[in-house]
């Protein structure tokens, strides 16, 4: 199996060490994640609410590339990114009006987008397109002992009617993941909310309360580690521990991973060629996993 790729713009920057486990896993599994050719920030977060028109061409922008490579689904690891790519597009198809709008401003461009091309979760094609049982198969390493906090936050659930994949109160495919592994799966009150990186520029000690309010919930249920399915989330969970143990007066830690970096420790790769943080490799020496 084949599909269009939207590594998103932090995949490339600070998070680059999703873009790397997220290949390494699927090469593992046979699968080609072919990389959309001159894709463009899709403006998730923000943009939208300054320039609806404007969100709406960006984001078909690339799936008309999408189409135009010969794909119906583009995958990409960040739920900004997801979430802004289908919003587009219901918007596109059930707003005439913002349509009318949108096809005013992309008239005269190569952007050309005939309503076939989706985005969609990495997670998502794991689960259902690949299937747990393909999954298991590949495994090497057993992550038995080690409780992980199953993560979703709160943009690749909902809305839900526009999202689809799972019930947005009800979710399991990030459990159903860990078990896979050997792990134990930990489910949490915060496992579905925000992680505070949207405040993170105009109110920055909200944004860290937030992110605060994640990992404390994660540590009452005694999870070692957290995995999650986003980008920003990346940078908000695992590159400020540091920073949150410090301003919240804590003497402990939970790292924070992103889900295809637990499943290419479980096929057998180093943390190193993960690059998952030391902060996290010391949890998992702690408990024997490396």
């Amino acid at each position: 199996m084949a599909y269009a790729y939207y590594p998103g713009c932090t995949a490339h920057g600070l998070s680059k060490d999703i873009d790397i486990a997220t290949k390494k896993v699927f090469e593992t599994l046979g699968l080609k994640l072919d990389e959309v050719k001159d894709w463009n920030c899709c403006g998730g977060g923000f943009y939208d609410e300054y320039d609806e028109v404007g969100h709406v061409a960006l984001n078909l922008r690339n799936l008309s590339i999408v189409e135009k490579m010969g794909y119906q689904k583009m995958v990409t690891p960040c739920s900004v990114c997801l979430q802004s790519h289908r919003l587009a597009t219901h918007k596109y198809k059930e707003n005439k009006d913002l349509k009318k709008e949108v096809d005013d401003r992309i008239k005269g461009t190569s952007v050309s987008y005939s309503g076939s091309a989706q985005a969609e979760h990495i997670v998502w094609v794991l689960v259902r397109d690949v299937g747990l049982q393909k999954i298991k198969e590949r495994i090497k390493r057993q992550l038995t002992g080690l409780k992980v906090g199953a993560y979703y936050g709160c943009q690749m659930l909902r809305p839900e009617e526009i999202m689809g994949f799972e019930p947005a109160f009800n979710p399991h495919s990030m459990e159903d993941l860990i078990r896979v592994t050997g792990a134990t799966p930990v489910s949490f009150k915060a496992a579905k909310s925000c992680c505070g990186f949207p405040l993170m520029g105009s109110n920055p000690k909200v944004g860290l309360r937030l992110a605060y309010g994640v990992l404390k919930s994660a540590k009452e249920e005694q999870a070692d580690i957290i995995i999650h399915p986003c980008s920003l989330c990346h940078l908000q969970l695992d590159n400020l521990q540091l920073r949150i143990k410090a301003e919240f007066n804590v003497n402990w830690v939970v790292p924070a991973i992103y889900v295809t970096q637990l499943l290419g420790l479980a096929f057998g790769f180093s943390p190193e060629e993960l690059g998952i943080s030391k902060l996290a490799q010391e949890v998992l020496a702690s408990r024997g996993i490396v």
